[in-house]
């Protein structure tokens, strides 16, 4: 059934009530006045014979000529049509005819109730005349005869017509006034009554759209009592409805938050295999944007085999399932350690499959590294301590009374007791520099670069002259950057003395100095070491900066080092929110630079 608006259900039927009522008040007031005219006139023509009975019996017994004029005048005069008949219905005497022409009255219903001995009344359209007319007659005894005759009053009913048209045309204008009132009063009542329960069926409305920074509040002024009520208590719904959503609105902001913030990737599958959410970890684990997977199969994203496989699993089972996985990124290896958990409505069905995949390929290459490093570490702290117990047990075995075998000794034993020292030294300083850089307590000044790269030279002065090598410095002198002096000519003579031990003898190393500027108008600061030693092979450049990594190891250890100079360098320059890179051919020397933002970021 088609609904019809609340303003086009009351207006109407007011109005049509309204027209109805003056339609039925019009009708009673029209037959009402029109039966009390009639019965007035009854009685007006009734009176009228009363009062002419007499003259008229007294007329009738002289000559009949006399009672003729008589009617005749007197009917003229009082506007009224007089007929005298007497018992065989024939006419006598008739105020506006000649009685010789007019039919026999006898069966006049008027006519027939007064030869009968009572009045009689008749109202209908005069052949004679050609209009309707009301007729009275009463009975009389004629005094030549001892008949009763009748005498018939008549006047036109024209006269009530005219008075019941008039009367119709005012009560018809009465009634367009009425009608026209009651509509206003009624389009008035009608919106009063609808435009709150439009203002209501607004406000749900963008309840329904989740518009609540809009909501519409229902004014309860000039309403109902139970309008008002009705108002009111949507009033308190929509305030009730607004807060609940805006605290869904703030949890599921949060939970968006959590769940796209979360390091793992999640993926959120339905029981048809389509993809409900994924995190901002899982689409950059599979390279896809999070608007396109929506509602997408499973196999058309996923495309592991292991994968797919847990979830048809986890489907078919409902249970927990978990599993490492490889997945390659090209040509690097990514390991996940894979949960598959049933997603489950409130009432404990199952509705998907959610997938938690936790990279474990940083954990599992620190891991490895830990593992360099507790190796290297032995074996580069073992490799002093078995020299020095060597030679101590020879020398408690006889060979200190052996004078110059004793003195060779003891040199080699302080030779690896230094380079103990030194490990240790160094991994003491790493261990300073890591720790201060995760806690931010390195301070940064800004100062020119100048000053730190002449005091690196002269540290590195004693080493140069030895092997007789030129160390020159090329350095813009009004270059400022934010540094930690210190750490920083520590870099720098780290750089220095691997350029020094690795350069041939009467050869140069240079200290260079320059600043750049990129596109986003960024200045940074780049500090090089060249030197013109034997180059380092290309697989070796990307591990260069780890722990006791060495090339060479057998003439990384001739040369004094303990493998941690450059891993040094490399979290110096992390410390001045920097980067350390290298670039060497064999046969062709290296370059070791430096890159530091010349502002604090």
């Amino acid at each position: 059934m088609r609904n019809i608006r609340l303003f086009w259900q009351i207006f109407p039927t007011c109005v049509g009530i309204t027209i109805f009522s003056l339609v039925l008040a019009a009708w009673l007031a029209t037959t009402t006045n029109q039966a009390f005219y009639i019965d007035h006139l009854k009685t007006d023509l009734r009176n009228r014979a009363l009062l002419m009975e007499p003259t008229i019996t007294s007329l009738s017994s002289g000559d009949m000529g006399q009672l003729q004029q008589f009617i005749r005048q007197t009917g003229r005069r009082a506007a009224t049509r007089i007929t005298l008949i007497d018992a065989e219905g024939l006419v006598l005497a008739d105020s506006h005819e000649n009685p010789a022409l007019m039919d026999n009255h006898a069966t006049r219903l008027e006519v027939a109730a007064a030869l009968a001995g009572e009045t009689g009344f008749s109202l209908r359209l005069s052949p004679t005349l050609g209009e309707p007319m009301l007729y009275t007659a009463i009975p009389i005894v004629l005094p030549h005869t001892d008949h009763r005759g009748a005498l018939r009053m008549a006047l036109p009913a024209t006269a009530a017509d005219k008075m019941l048209s008039a009367l119709r045309m005012k009560m018809i204008g009465i009634g367009l006034a009425v009608v026209g009132l009651a509509g206003l009063l009624s389009l008035y009542s009608a919106r009063k009554i609808s435009r709150p329960l439009e203002e209501m069926k607004a406000g749900a409305e963008q309840l329904t759209k989740g518009r609540i920074d809009q909501l519409v509040k229902i004014s309860s002024d000039r309403m109902s009592v139970e309008m008002a009520g009705l108002a009111d208590s949507i009033n308190q719904m929509a305030e009730q409805i607004n807060r609940r959503i805006r605290i869904i609105i703030q949890q599921r902001n949060e939970l968006e938050a959590v769940f796209s913030s979360m390091a793992d990737s999640v993926v959120a599958i339905d029981a048809d295999k389509k993809i409900i959410r994924m995190n901002q970890a899982a689409t950059a684990l599979f390279a896809l944007p999070s608007e396109v997977v929506k509602g997408k199969p499973v196999q058309g994203i996923i495309r592991n085999a292991y994968l797919l496989e847990m979830i048809d699993f986890t489907l078919a089972q409902e249970t927990e399932h978990e599993q490492k996985i490889t997945l390659f990124n090209g040509t690097e290896p990514i390991i996940l350690q894979t949960h598959a958990i049933p997603l489950r409505d409130e009432d404990n069905r199952s509705i998907g499959v959610l997938l938690v995949m936790n990279d474990l390929t940083k954990l599992n290459r620190l891991e490895n590294i830990r593992q360099d490093f507790v190796a290297n570490v032995s074996h580069e702290l073992k490799t002093p301590i078995t020299a020095i117990k060597g030679y101590v047990e020879t020398l408690l075995d006889g060979a200190l009374e052996d004078h110059d075998n004793a003195r060779r000794f003891l040199d080699i034993i302080a030779r690896q007791s230094n380079r103990l020292d030194a490990i240790v030294d160094d991994l003491l300083t790493l261990s300073r520099i890591e720790d201060a850089n995760n806690k931010h307590t390195i301070t940064l000044t800004m100062n020119r670069i100048a000053p730190v790269l002449e005091n690196a030279v002269q540290v590195c002065a004693g080493h140069a002259e030895k092997k007789n090598i030129e160390v020159q410095i090329d350095c813009d002198e009004h270059l400022t950057a934010p540094i930690n002096q210190p750490l920083l000519e520590q870099a720098i003579i780290n750089l220095l003395e691997n350029a020094i031990a690795y350069s041939s003898v009467d050869s140069r190393v240079s200290l260079r100095c320059c600043s750049s500027r990129t596109m986003q108008n960024e200045e940074f600061i780049h500090l090089s070491v060249l030197d013109n030693g034997p180059g380092i092979a290309k697989e070796h450049l990307p591990r260069l900066f780890e722990r006791f990594y060495r090339c060479d190891k057998a003439r990384g250890r001739d040369q004094g080092g303990t493998g941690l100079g450059l891993a040094i360098v490399k979290h110096i320059a992390q410390a001045h929110k920097g980067s350390v890179e290298v670039e060497s051919t064999l046969g062709s020397g290296s370059t070791f630079t430096i890159t530091l933002p010349m502002a604090d970021r």
